[in-house]
């Protein structure tokens, strides 16, 4: 077994986790903050990391909020008709977030400008892993979100927003923060990418056009990209020495699992059958966050998938904040490998 972890660009214990044994790599998420000049700072993590990789994470078209605020009470109750449904905005009844009240509707801005039908009425949005959810009933310059219904807390910055609307179009692919990752990461000597929802050929192209030397791992974290890796990959890619797949199963559960949750093994299926290299990432050992003895579904999951084939797993965001944690679940993948 090989694992990618990933680690926060400024972690105080990166070479004790670039020292761990069954590390093969790590990952930097480009959510979090990082110094300037970015090179700079990744060509520190890369001399750390030695011969072991350092995974640039790529959010392309991942709809995250950039910022997200509670709109200032009108005086009066305000009505908002979307197709044939009529909303009311009243601030007379708020809810309650400890000590904080709010109006019961939110406003929240989002990293990419976008469209969905809202003709029919207002439109569901899931956030938090999906245990958390809102209407959009209306977009205001492509990238400011009006929703009721929820959410049911204040939500901050960099948290992804899954809208599972077929309507759904998204402006663009590579985000300016990604191109200037790719930049600063050439400058330094890094090539190995992961490409977050790729769903079409144009985007393994985008890529490769800012850097012709990439590896890619291209995350599988939509229906659309499941069509994709059936459709497309085994005949482009799956003999391609620098683009292989990863199982995303952050945003791929939510994706695909929203209504029928057992839909998600199938697609794990799916994607280690096109892909015998591809990596198994993301809600794995999440159990350690409350303690060091970790639930039993948790070690049975990493042997599931296992069996189903995957070889590589990588650590997600859950558990990298806490060197704890996070060299537990290394010791723990490494027994079960």
């Amino acid at each position: 077994m090989k694992v990618i972890t990933t680690i926060h660009p400024l972690s105080p214990f990166l070479a004790d986790v670039i020292a761990h044994p069954v590390i093969s790599g790590v990952r930097i998420n480009t959510v979090m903050p990082m110094r300037r000049p970015l090179e700079d700072g990744l060509a520190k993590i890369k001399k750390v990391a030695g011969a072991k990789d350092v995974w640039i994470d790529l959010k392309c078209r991942q709809i995250r909020t950039s910022h997200g605020f509670f709109f200032e009470a009108p005086e009066h109750p305000r009505k908002i008709v979307v197709g044939d449904t009529t909303c009311m905005l009243d601030c007379s009844n708020p809810r309650a977030h400890g000590v904080v009240r709010t109006p019961p509707w939110a406003e929240l801005i989002i990293t990419h400008k976008i469209k969905v039908d809202l003709s029919k009425g207002p439109v569901r949005c899931y956030l938090q892993d999906g245990y958390d959810s809102a209407l959009i009933a209306d977009i205001i310059d492509g990238n400011r979100l009006l929703m009721l219904d929820g959410p049911k807390r204040v939500v901050g910055g960099g948290e992804s927003i899954n809208i599972l609307d077929p309507s759904l179009e998204i402006e663009g692919y590579l985000t300016e923060t990604d191109n200037e990752f790719v930049t600063a990461a050439k400058k330094v000597g890094i090539h190995t990418y992961m490409l977050s929802y790729v769903e079409q050929d144009e985007d393994i192209a985008a890529l490769l056009a800012l850097d012709p030397d990439a590896r890619i791992l291209a995350k599988i974290e939509s229906q659309k990209g499941i069509i994709w890796t059936k459709e497309s990959f085994p005949k482009k890619y799956a003999t391609h020495p620098n683009v292989s797949l990863m199982a995303a199963r952050g945003d791929l559960y939510v994706e695909v699992g929203i209504e029928r949750p057992d839909l998600i093994i199938g697609a794990l299926k799916r994607i280690i059958k096109y892909d015998s290299r591809a990596v198994m990432a993301s809600r794995i050992l999440t159990s350690l966050r409350q303690g060091p003895r970790p639930t039993c579904s948790d070690i049975t999951d990493i042997e599931c998938m296992r069996l189903m084939g995957y070889k590589t797993f990588m650590v997600g965001d859950d558990i990298c904040f806490d060197k704890g944690p996070l060299m537990l679940a290394l010791d723990i993948l490494r027994a079960i490998s």
